[in-house]
């Protein structure tokens, strides 16, 4: 009976790592980031200086910005193009202006005072 349960867990095991590699594989082929330029404005960054951050879903970097007069508002600012490889320190300080646009796919902050923006930065320098 102990190696009919052994055995069980095991196959139960695989199973459930099946599911998830497939899940993985098909989110991995969705990887657009919805940058889309029509999108509306709704902020408009002037040298804001953040921290700079990876977003493992998107496999995009993005800058942190606190927001002003907030206990624990962060602006995430998605950014859609890509970065200089001298630019890819997780955690430095970088100042970047550009406009901030909406996501066309909703995408969901991973805390209370988060704000998520994307965008194509006219500078972004450390």
């Amino acid at each position: 009976a102990n190696q009919l349960m052994k055995t069980f867990i095991f196959s139960a095991l695989l199973i459930i790592a099946a599911v998830f590699m497939a899940s993985c594989k098909k989110d991995s082929t969705n990887n657009t980031v919805p940058c889309d330029s029509k999108q509306p404005t709704l902020l408009i960054a002037t040298q804001w200086r953040g921290t700079l951050g990876y977003y493992n879903d998107l496999r995009k970097w993005a800058v942190n910005v606190s927001i002003p007069n907030s206990v624990d508002g962060v602006r995430t600012c998605i950014i859609c193009s890509d970065l200089p490889d001298s630019l890819k320190v997780l955690g430095s300080t970088v100042t970047f202006s550009g406009e901030l646009k909406t996501s066309n796919n909703n995408l969901k902050s991973t805390f209370g005072g988060q704000e998520i923006y994307f965008v194509n930065p006219t500078v972004l320098k450390r």
